[in-house]
């Protein structure tokens, strides 16, 4: 199989041969020019860009944006990056990726092989090979409480630090809560428990199980939690981040998608990364740093192209109330070449 052409833009020169580096060894033939001016004609052919944004600045976007062909997908590599900066970076359908400082290296590669392979989902990308993988499988509150503190003891045993288990419990909180009760859709792509009040929803169970893998290593924690329905679309999340970052009250809980939820965890892990195939599942994965908590630092979303469109919309603050969702007929266990892995087929998770 011949290897896909991706486009290395960097001004500093050995930040550019650090990049190509990476990218070669994630199995990409690749170009690099210093400019996205350097690039001959109106359109930059390559479907696969890596952007290198020099100190920060956002508005350098505005000399790649206008020449990406319209099914780009473009990695920003920044030396540094508030969260309303990444979710500025984010704001174009073709800008799905930020790796923000020390992250350059491991960052670039996980990103370009997830790209260059289309095998999206697993927390063990984000991981040093044979790092033991835990997993547990829920369907209710009362799962969902055990699945935390099961975590929360791991990582005590683990000898994280007690900031960083606080982290670790909050998102495990948040992502459990999202997967359970706002994921999930009837047969008319309505939600389920969008009119259940979250006091109540202790009461209630998922429909299709929800699945929380996690481990550690000498340098960081990881979780990942994926649930059956595979709904959340991007401009969801940052519309919900974006609220709460110029909201002065934040959002309300009985909102749906949980919005304040997507921005705590945002805020809380060193990265944040959202697999999703539509109608099977969404994953979110995320790191955290064993030493002093630091900003986010890796942001993700990976979309599979099967049924891709559908996700172009999600719900938004403005729109949610009433939200009626787009709606396709439940795939199974495969779409578009995406298979469910073999344990969860055997668990149900």
């Amino acid at each position: 199989m011949s290897k896909r052409r991706v486009l290395a833009i960097s001004s500093d020169l050995d930040q550019l041969r650090r990049i190509v580096a990476t990218l070669e060894r994630a199995g990409a033939d690749v170009d690099a020019v210093r400019s996205p001016e350097a690039i001959a004609g109106d359109l930059i052919p390559h479907r696969y860009v890596f952007f290198s944004a020099k100190d920060g600045d956002v508005g350098q976007l505005s000399a790649l944006v206008p020449k990406l062909r319209d099914k780009a997908h473009v990695t920003i590599v920044t030396p540094q990056a508030k969260l309303a900066d990444l979710t500025s970076y984010l704001r174009d359908d073709r800008v799905n990726h930020v790796v923000v400082g020390d992250e350059l290296d491991q960052g670039v590669f996980v990103t370009a092989q997830k790209l260059l392979t289309g095998d999206i989902f697993g927390v063990e990308k984000y991981l040093p090979a044979g790092t033991p993988v835990h997993y547990a499988r829920l369907r209710d509150f009362e799962g969902r409480g055990r699945a935390i503190q099961t975590v929360l003891d791991y990582a005590e045993a683990n000898k994280m630090r007690r900031q960083v288990r606080t982290a670790i419990g909050q998102v495990c909180e948040e992502l459990l809560m999202n997967a359970l009760y706002d994921a999930p859709v009837d047969a008319d792509g309505r939600p389920i428990f969008a009119d259940v009040d979250p006091h109540d929803r202790k009461d209630t169970r998922s429909p299709r199980p929800v699945s929380i893998r996690y481990a550690a290593t000498d340098s960081m924690f990881a979780i990942a939690v994926r649930d059956r329905f595979g709904r959340l679309a991007k401009n969801t999340i940052l519309a919900y981040i974006e609220k709460c970052i110029t909201s002065p009250n934040q959002i309300d809980r009985k909102t749906y998608g949980a919005g304040l939820g997507l921005y705590l965890v945002a805020n809380a892990a060193a990265s944040y990364v959202v697999n999703v195939a539509y109608g099977i599942a969404t994953e979110v994965v995320c790191t955290f740093d064993r030493g002093a908590k630091t900003p986010l630092r890796l942001v993700g979303m990976f979309v599979h192209p099967g049924g891709a469109e559908m996700l172009k919309h999600g719900p938004t603050p403005e729109t949610a109330a009433g939200q009626r969702h787009v709606t396709a007929d439940d795939p199974g266990d495969t779409l578009g070449g995406i298979e469910i892995s073999v344990d969860e087929r055997r668990t149900g998770g």
